[in-house]
Formats: structure tokens, sequence, C-alpha cells
């Protein structure tokens, strides 16, 4: 495989924009994960249906300088997701996740997560949405827009109409980094098909 475009790269980290329908680490039905292809050390992940930017790192120093940023709720995020259902303009929503099973996470019970979202474009039943996650829960965004009566195009497992792919996508990410002058704001160009 061909690796992914490359949004930033120095000697500790490597930033791709990472195509939907791969994995970050190898699971029970991905054995060719993106890590292990290129090479490199994982920071954080996105799930296999989700594509934008990702951090991965080339040294043990960049992965944990990563890592503790993503804990420490330092990284700034910005997901793009093509919706069907109804939000309000701008939101917040504060409901725990729990563990992941069956291919979803349990909503209600479990950790805090917190997401912020904007509504940017409405055609009918469909929503161009902007959803800013103030937490790092597993599914997290995905859960969170179903919850409030949006489920991501494509996200079956979560409620979604049916589709080529799930909707959502990691465009924009804002991390500190000592090599780019204290922070670096990358964004991943957006794919074709989330117009409303």
């Amino acid at each position: 495989m061909r690796g992914p475009p490359i949004l930033y790269e120095d000697r500790d980290i490597v930033v791709v924009d990472k195509p939907a329908g791969i994995g970050v680490v190898a699971g029970r039905n991905d054995d060719d994960a993106l890590a292990a292809q290129l090479g490199l050390l994982v920071c954080h992940r996105l799930d296999v249906g989700t594509s934008g930017a990702l951090v991965l790192a080339r040294t043990a120093v960049g992965q944990r300088t990563i890592s503790e940023a993503f804990a420490l709720g330092t990284v700034e995020k910005t997901y793009l997701a093509l919706c069907q259902g109804t939000l309000p303009d701008a939101g917040l929503v504060e409901v725990p996740l729990g563990d992941w099973k069956r291919g979803r996470v349990q909503i209600g019970r479990g950790r805090a997560a917190v997401t912020r979202f904007e509504v940017e474009r409405r055609s009918g039943a469909r929503l161009r949405v902007h959803a800013f996650p103030q937490t790092g829960r597993t599914h997290q965004v995905r859960a969170h827009l179903a919850w409030r009566g949006a489920p991501i195009v494509g996200d079956e497992d979560y409620g979604g109409p049916p589709s080529t792919r799930v909707f959502l996508h990691a465009l924009r990410i804002v991390l500190p980094w000592p090599s780019a002058a204290a922070r670096l704001e990358l964004t991943a160009p957006e794919p074709p098909g989330f117009d409303t």
C-alpha cells in the first residue's frame, strides 16, 4: 500500500490524512493496520470508517509526548460529519459513554463524555455538522450525535442510514508541539461526498 498523504512530519512524529476503511491498529478483522504498515507508533486512534488527521510517532519520545497531550486534554479536535435527523444550530452533549459491545458503546452510563457541535448547513433531513469533542472516548462523536437524534450517514451501528462509508472526518487537529513553535495546527482536506 502506498502511504496516505502526509500533513506534517519531523524526526519524532508524522501526521497523516488517514483514509476511511482502514484500521489504525490490528484487530480481529484488520491484520493490515496503518501503523504497522508504515512502521510507526500509535498515539491515538480513529475508527476504521473515519478519515482524516491522525498523529503517529517515529520515536518513543514523540509517542509519549502526544499521548500525554491527549490524556491532559490539550489537543483540540474538529470533526466534520454528514448526519441525518434534527439538531439545533449548536449545542453541547454531556452524556456518559461506557464499554464497547457488539460494535457500539453503551450510551448513558460509563465515563464522562462531552461533545460540542455546530450545524454548518442543512438540506432537508441532511445536516453538515462540525463536532468538537472535549473528551476522548471510543465512538464519542458517533454516539453523541446519534443520541441527539442525528446519526451519521453510513453509521448503521448507531442508526445512521446506509451509505458507501461512515461520513465522519477528522478535519482539524491542534496540539502542543515544541518543534512547531509550541503549537501545531493541521487540517486534513475534506474528502468527497460531505455536501448536504
